[in-house]
């Protein structure tokens, strides 16, 4: 009798596992901006939501220092997907503007799938859709962004994140590239585990093409940590820079913190 039972709870475990591939917010669970830019391959669990709050102090080089927000709400709406809406207020310097007036920045609409979980040597599998809407100050055409995504365990704890981006302008005037590739590699590791698990170590290196036609590779660096603070809220923070490698473009370095709940 006592084996039945056991045999029942474990098919009841894995059938909750299955539908629920992972919690709205967990300190392990990665998303692009908390802190950095990498997504992983997994998505919301089905019937999630989450609400994520962002802040950075962006230092450009020669320019003034400015301040950036974000705020995405995040929804499970199928299994294995979940809907991004995000907005990025900024005020004050930033790298690839003048203007240091606030601006409400660009709403944008996302979906992520992820297509499969990781087994055996075979990674995780995601891809994300993005469209940004011309609602910030002096903003033109629509941007899009597709990224594909796949997320690999190396060793025990350790995990790599591919991100590997197409952004596409649709108003750009002579001096602006239309199609901006960009490629990310992350890193992600429990910090302190096996004692504890409530942190996770992130670093990032990447490349992306210059928003000018004639400027170099910008490239993407990082480190970050995310905090379990609850059951289904997390803090994070993390120090990231863009390097311009091309003449009349800037490098900037930002400061970021952001927390995250899930309901």
């Amino acid at each position: 009798m006592k084996s039945h039972k056991i045999l029942f709870w474990g098919v009841i475990s894995t059938t909750i596992l299955a539908i629920h591939p992972s919690l709205a917010v967990d300190h392990n669970n990665l998303d692009a901006g908390r802190p950095l830019s990498f997504d992983d391959a997994e998505s919301l669990a089905y019937r999630e939501q989450s609400i994520e709050f962002g802040a950075g102090l962006n230092i450009p080089s020669h320019r003034s220092v400015g301040g950036s927000f974000d705020i995405e709400y995040l929804y499970g709406f199928a299994l294995n997907s979940h809907l991004v809406i995000g907005i990025n207020p900024s005020i004050g310097g930033k790298a690839d503007t003048d203007n240091t007036d606030f601006d409400v920045g660009n709403l944008s609409v996302g979906v992520f799938h992820n297509f499969n979980r990781e087994y055996d040597n075979i990674p995780a599998f995601a891809i994300r859709g993005d469209v940004g809407l011309p609602t910030g100050r002096a903003a033109r055409g629509v941007d899009l962004r597709v990224r594909g995504i796949a997320s690999k365990t190396v060793g025990q704890y350790n995990r790599l994140h591919l991100n590997l981006d197409l952004n596409v302008k649709t108003d750009v005037d002579g001096e602006e590239r239309s199609i901006i590739p960009s490629l990310i590699l992350g890193y992600s590791r429990p910090f302190g585990y096996p004692k504890r698990f409530d942190r996770t170590f992130l670093a990032q290196m990447g490349v992306r093409a210059s928003q000018d036609t004639e400027g170099g590779a910008i490239l993407i660096t990082g480190v970050g940590l995310r905090q379990q603070v609850g059951l289904r809220s997390v803090i994070d923070v993390g120090l990231e820079g863009n390097i311009a490698t091309g003449a009349g473009e800037r490098s900037e370095l930002r400061f970021k913190v952001g927390y995250s709940f899930g309901f």
